[in-house]
C-alpha cells in the first residue's frame, strides 16, 4: 500500500453523498466497489489508488459531513508525553497516534475514528476518555515511526552493540574480518532487514574505530565507506533498490523528517553501550540519485590520550608542559580541520590539576566530556556564540578557559583580553603554520603589543598514520627518493605490508607531528616591532624550534610512520 492509500470504511455509508457533491462519478464508484470486494479493502483506499480522488479531499469531506476534525500530521507537533500513554503495539495495530492530553481527555488521530472496537481498546489501555480526530493512514504510520521508532532503535542498537563489544572483549579483541563475519552471520540467521543492515554498519564502524560512515547513492548502487585514520575505505556496494529504505531508516533513528528529501537536514542519536556513550551526528544532503548521508561517530566517554601518547618528542613535551602549567596567557593550536587540534587541547586540559581550578569551555560541538570541567556549547538559534559566551564565562570566576575556535575579531579581542587579565586561555585558529598565527591575529585587528604580551606558545600539528606493528618491515628506498631527502644510498626505512589486523592497509592508528613556537623574550620583541614572518621563523629556528617536517622525519627514522605519509602531510603544509 503506498503513501496515498487510506482504509476508512466509514466512507461506505457516504458514497452516494460523494457522488451528489461531484467528488466522484457513479462509474468510478462501481469500479472501486468491485475491486474493494475482491481485495477486502475499504472503498476509499481503491478510489485513491486509482487516482479518482485525493486522500485530502476525502478527509475534508468526512470532516464536513461527520463533524470530525481532520488533522494534517505533517504540520502538527505531537506531544511527547501523550506518546507514552499508548504502547507502540497498540498504535501500530489500530493505526492510531496520540496527539495531546487536556484535563485527562486524550485526543488521538485515527484513520477510522468511528471504529468502536479500536476506541474501546484505546480507552481500556490508557484509562482516559478519548476523543478521535481523522488523519490519513499513511500520515499516522509515518508519525508512529517518527515518534516510537527512535527509542526502539536506540534500545535495539545499544543491545546489539553491547553484545558485539562484549564478545570482542571476551575473545581478546576482534579483527575487521571477524567483525564482518559476526554481522553477516547474525543477519543470515535472523533474516536480512534494513534495520539489521544499518545497525550492522554502525556496529562495525564503532569496532573498527571509524570516525564517519558514508552512504553514497549512485545511479545503480549505494556505496558504503568508512573513514578510518583520516582515509575513506570502501566497505560495500548495495543494490539501488536499498537506497530509499536505508535513507528512511537512518532518518527515522536520527529524528529527521523522512518526507523532506530536497533539503539538507542534520540530526543525532545518542545511546549507551557497555558503559560507553555513543553520539552519532547525522547529515543528509540531496544529490542526483538520492540523499547522501554521513554519520559522524563521537564517543563522549572516549579515553583521552596522555600528552606523551600524542606524539610529542621529549624536548617538545617539556616545552608544552611548561606552557600549559603557566598561571595565565594564551595557548593557540593551529592547523586544518581534522589535524587533531581539539584532541591535543583536551589532553592538555585533562593534564591540568583541577582540584583548585575552575576550568570552563565553550565549544562547537562538545566532542568529549572532560571530568572536572564545566563544558558548554555554541547554540546559534539561542544566540549563544563564541564571543558572548566567552564574556559570560568570564563572569563565572574561571581559572582556565577553552574557546573552541577564534573565528572573528570580537572573539579574538575577548580571548586576548582574558589572557592578559590572569586567565589561561586555550583556543584554535585555522592557519598553515605556528609563525603564521601572528599574522592572522594582526589581520583580526589585535595590536602587536597585545599579541606579544598574551601569547605563551603557538603550536601547529598534522596527523600521520602509524605503521601497523604486526606487519612492519624494513625496506630500502629508491635512489631518487634517497637523493631527494639527502639520505645515503644504504638508508633503511619501514613500512607495513598489510595484514588482517590492519585490514590490509599497512597502517593502524595515527600520531601527531608538531611545530611549537615558544613566545619568549626575543619573539615578543620581534612581534612588538612588527617583524616579518620570515624574521620570526629565523629567530624561532635559531632558538631550537623544529618544523613539522623535521619532527616528522624523526618519527620516520624511528619506524613510527612512513616517508610517504610524511611527504603527503608535511610537504603540503
Amino acid at each position: 500500500m503506498n503513501s496515498e492509500h487510506i482504509t476508512i470504511r466509514i466512507l461506505d455509508n457516504l458514497k452516494q453523498e460523494m457522488i451528489k457533491d461531484g467528488l466522484i462519478t457513479e462509474e468510478q464508484l462501481k469500479t472501486a466497489e468491485k475491486e474493494a470486494a475482491l481485495r477486502d479493502e475499504g472503498v476509499g483506499s481503491i478510489l485513491i489508488e486509482k487516482r479518482f480522488i485525493t486522500s485530502e479531499k476525502i478527509l475534508n469531506f468526512i470532516e464536513e459531513r461527520l463533524h470530525i476534525p481532520y488533522v494534517k500530521l505533517e504540520d502538527y507537533e505531537i506531544d511527547k508525553n501523550a506518546i507514552k500513554l499508548i504502547p507502540v503495539a497498540i498504535a501500530r495495530n489500530y493505526k492510531v497516534i496520540p496527539l495531546f492530553e487536556i484535563e485527562n481527555v486524550l485526543t488521538v488521530a485515527m484513520a477510522d475514528p468511528l471504529n468502536i472496537i479500536s476506541l474501546d481498546r484505546i480507552i481500556n489501555e490508557t484509562k482516559h476518555p478519548v476523543e478521535a480526530v481523522i488523519s490519513s493512514e499513511a500520515s499516522i504510520l509515518s508519525a508512529i515511526e517518527q515518534c516510537y521508532g527512535l527509542e526502539e532503535a536506540k534500545e535495539y542498537m545499544a543491545k546489539e552493540l553491547t553484545q558485539f563489544i562484549e564478545e570482542g572483549e571476551r575473545t581478546g579483541g576482534v579483527s575487521a574480518k571477524e567483525i564482518t563475519e559476526m554481522i553477516s552471520n547474525k543477519i543470515e540467521l535472523e533474516g536480512t532487514s534494513i534495520v539489521r543492515l544499518v545497525n550492522g554498519y554502525i556496529i562495525r564502524a564503532v569496532l573498527e574505530g571509524a570516525s564517519d560512515i558514508h552512504f553514497e547513492p549512485k545511479k545503480d548502487s549505494m556505496r558504503v565507506r568508512f573513514r578510518i585514520d583520516g582515509f575513506l575505505h570502501d566497505r560495500d556496494r548495495l543494490p539501488a533498490k536499498l537506497i530509499s529504505p536505508i535513507t528512511s531508516r537512518i532518518k527515522v533513528v536520527s529524528a529527521l523528517d523522512i518526507s523532506k528529501k530536497l533539503i539538507p537536514q542534520n540530526g543525532r542519536i545518542s545511546f549507551v553501550s557497555s558503559g560507553k556513550n555513543i553520539d552519532i551526528r547525522t547529515s543528509t544532503h540531496p544529490t542526483l540519485y538520492g540523499e547522501n548521508i554521513v554519520l559522524r561517530i563521537l564517543k563522549k566517554t572516549h579515553i583521552l590520550l596522555s600528552l606523551p601518547e600524542l606524539g610529542f618528542s621529549d624536548e617538545d613535551l617539556n616545552i608544552f608542559k611548561r606552557a600549559i602549567l603557566a598561571p595565565n596567557g594564551m595557548i593557540l593550536a593551529t592547523g586544518p580541520t581534522g589535524s587533531g587540534k581539539t584532541t591535543t587541547i583536551y589532553s592538555a586540559i585533562n593534564a591540568i590539576d583541577k582540584s583548585d581550578k575552575n576550568i570552563m569551555t565553550i565549544e562547537d560541538p562538545i566532542e568529549y566530556e572532560i571530568e572536572g570541567t564545566i563544558q558548554s556549547q555554541v547554540n546559534n538559534k539561542a544566540g549563544i556564540m563564541f564571543a558572548n559566551a566567552l564574556r559570560s564565562i568570564l563572569r563565572q570566576d574561571p581559572d582556565v578557559i577553552y574557546v573552541g575556535e577564534i573565528r572573528d575579531t570580537e572573539t579574538a579581542e575577548v580571548a586576548v583580553s582574558a589572557a592578559l587579565t590572569g586567565h589561561l586561555v586555550f583556543s584554535t585558529l585555522h592557519t598553515r603554520g605556528a609563525v603564521g598565527t601572528i599574522a592572522r591575529l594582526l589581520d583580526l585587528g589585535i595590536k602587536p603589543w597585545s599579541i606579544a604580551s598574551a601569547l605563551n606558545c603557538v603550536f601547529t600539528q598534522r596527523l600521520v598514520r602509524k605503521i601497523c606493528k604486526k606487519c612492519i618491515k624494513e625496506y630500502q628506498p629508491d635512489e631518487d627518493i634517497a637523493e631527494e631527502f639527502g639520505f645515503s644510498s644504504g638508508a633503511k626505512f619501514y613500512m607495513g605490508e598489510g595484514c588482517e589486523s590492519c585490514n590490509n592497509i599497512g597502517y593502524k592508528g595515527r600520531v601527531g607531528i608538531f611545530e611549537i613556537l615558544v613566545v619568549n623574550h626575543d619573539i615578543r620583541r620581534l612581534v612588538s616591532k612588527g617583524a616579518s614572518e620570515m624574521e620570526l621563523m629565523e629567530s624561532a629556528k635559531a632558538q631550537g624550534m623544529k618544523t613539522l617536517f623535521e619532527d616528522g622525519m624523526m618519527k620516520v627514522m624511528k619506524g613510527i610512520t612512513t616517508l610517504d605519509e610524511l611527504r603527503r602531510v608535511a610537504l603540503e603544509a
